[in-house]
């Protein structure tokens, strides 16, 4: 079993440079996970169709497929570093640096898939870096080490994040083609960005009290398990509806930001922020979430021919 602490060293003691590291080395680890199930899951769809959600028989097929488990597994590894580096720093600094996926993610898709990688896109994945990085630094500033667990708080930020990532989802499943994979993702998006939350208050509650705060874990763990697990099948609902880039941008800006609020707000993360500092992190965050927006708009699959007309509809055109 891992240790959790040593001489001179403890998971829970705050490290905010090696947390940093550890997510940076995540990042990679989640944008080839992601790149690999994206492959995995366009082998199951048709790409011509509008609506391309898998059904039940599509996903029983996917978690059987190879290539699809390593990259869950490489996604594994990289979400455990994650987990392991918000345990050593607040949450509001940690969540943010995976955006660094997106880069990644983009030059491995280009060597698969081998497209050009046009000015535009790398334009929109420069917007959405530096919007991350200004609000990664704004929020670190204003960043508290201590954490509030008030079940109260916590039952209600989980329960509007729940609405907001489902109302997505609904988008990503019937609304415009071409934004069904960056409706998907961000409702996918959403529910990780809860999971982040949810692990920093576990792990605060373990810091705290070990689990002799009972109430408070029963709070935490639904929520916990809930924000994995819806958040995982939107993600693959994502994939098959657009490249994993569009996939991965969306997951990096909209999760740390949700996870980032949700630190600041509910577990009080954010008690020495200022109206300034706050109206810049907000700023900060429509320009991270334009660039995914630009991306999805610029990227080659942008372009996908749309589905044939049935025979019929050919013979009366005629």
């Amino acid at each position: 079993m891992l240790p959790l602490s040593g001489p001179g060293f403890s998971l829970f003691e705050q490290n905010i440079p090696l947390a940093i590291a550890i997510v940076v080395g995540s990042s990679v680890a989640y944008a080839g996970g992601s790149t690999m199930q994206h492959v995995a899951v366009g082998r199951l769809v048709d790409k011509g169709a509008d609506n391309r959600a898998m059904n039940l028989r599509q996903l029983w097929r996917l978690i059987r497929t190879p290539l699809w488990l390593l990259g869950l597994f490489t996604i594994f590894i990289g979400a455990s570093a994650h987990i392991v580096a918000l345990m050593m720093a607040p949450v509001t600094v940690v969540q943010p640096v995976g955006i660094l996926a997106v880069p990644w993610a983009v030059l491995m898709a280009s060597r698969i898939h081998r497209h050009t990688i046009t000015r535009a896109m790398w334009l929109a994945v420069a917007t959405t870096i530096g919007g991350i990085v200004v609000f990664t630094l704004l929020s670190a500033r204003a960043a508290s080490e201590h954490t509030v667990l008030d079940p109260v708080a916590i039952a209600i930020g989980c329960s509007v994040i729940c609405v907001i990532g489902t109302c997505l989802g609904l988008l990503g499943w019937k609304g415009p083609v071409q934004l069904r994979c960056l409706m998907w993702a961000s409702g996918g998006s959403f529910f990780y960005g809860l999971s982040a939350g949810m692990v920093k208050a576990t792990s605060e509650v373990v810091k705290q009290d070990g689990f002799h705060g009972m109430p408070i874990f029963w709070v935490v763990a639904p929520f916990l398990v809930l924000s994995y697990g819806v958040g995982g099948f939107m993600v693959q609902q994502a994939l098959a509806n657009g490249p994993a880039e569009i996939t991965v941008g969306s997951m990096t800006t909209t999760d740390p930001i949700v996870a980032v609020t949700f630190g600041l707000v509910v577990l009080g993360e954010g008690v020495r922020i200022t109206p300034l500092a706050g109206a810049g992190m907000a700023l900060a965050g429509v320009f991270a979430v334009w660039g995914v927006v630009l991306l999805s708009k610029h990227h080659p699959d942008a372009a996908r021919p749309k589905s044939p007309l049935p025979a019929s509809s050919q013979v009366a055109a005629g």
